[in-house]
């Protein structure tokens, strides 16, 4: 299937590993100019516009920091100049400490930190992008998690900032669809990044994947397909939803 996203370009927030790297190198096999955010990483970044080059692609890393407002928007404004237009967002990096915490033991600042460097990120992204977005056509998808609906103890802000990109993006599509511009949320489950092989024993993510309908646990690839389709031209009409990735569990 022709994605239709040849020559548009596609920016990619914390696109250096995991889910943002398999999409990065999804969008350039599609033929578009991709580029995509790291925080700090600039060696694993410089590998994957390697990678992106080895298989015949065109796309650059950008350093920005999720925590500063200034970072990004001078950041996005530089990409979206340089280039006249930004045609997809994909809203995916996340910072800031996961270790699961309690509610009656959390820090109520470090709480709203996490809200604060992801959710107020991704509103801050956006706003940044639309002005390179509207009057021409544009896809925005947001990386959220299985966890925002579902729930897991110790994981309140990170849900909650995760959560609040559903509404978020529920009010993006209403506002947006006139211009051409559609929102839509992906919301995997346990996947199978580098972060989670390093901090799941194999026996727990076996244990995991024995317990899936389909018998295993998603990889990068898998997610990075969705979110590939519903950033393309070939979306025609999906618009405003969140959509599981996890395998039917």
């Amino acid at each position: 299937m022709d994605l239709g996203l040849s020559g548009k370009v596609v920016l990619v927030t914390g696109g250096s590993k995991g889910i943002g790297k398999a999409t990065v190198l999804r969008y350039a096999e599609e033929g578009a100019r991709v580029v995509f955010t790291f925080a700090s990483d600039s060696s694993a970044s410089s590998t994957v516009v390697k990678e992106i080059g080895e298989r015949g692609g065109i796309g650059e890393a950008v350093q920005m920091d999720l925590t500063r407002s200034s970072s990004i928007q001078e950041t996005i404004s530089r990409v979206g100049r340089k280039f006249g237009a930004i045609s997809v967002l994909v809203n995916n990096a996340v910072t800031g400490d996961r270790h699961p915490v309690r509610i009656a033991e959390s820090d109520p600042e470090e709480w709203l930190q996490m809200i604060d460097h992801n959710l107020k990120s991704a509103y801050l992204v956006t706003k940044t992008v639309l002005p390179f977005m509207k009057g021409q056509w544009g896809r925005i998808v947001h990386v959220s998690s299985e966890i925002a609906e579902d729930g897991m103890a110790g994981a309140s802000s990170y849900m909650t900032a995760k959560a609040g990109l559903h509404g978020f993006s529920r009010a993006l599509s209403v506002e947006l669809a006139s211009e051409g511009i559609f929102s839509n949320v992906v919301l995997p489950g346990l996947t199978l990044t580098e972060r989670n092989l390093r901090d799941f024993p194999p026996e727990m993510l076996q244990k995991f994947a024995s317990s899936m309908p389909t018998r295993r646990l998603g990889t990068p690839e898998d997610v990075a397909g969705l979110i590939a389709f519903l950033g393309s031209a070939a979306n025609s009409f999906v618009n405003g939803e969140m959509i599981r990735v996890t395998g039917g569990k």
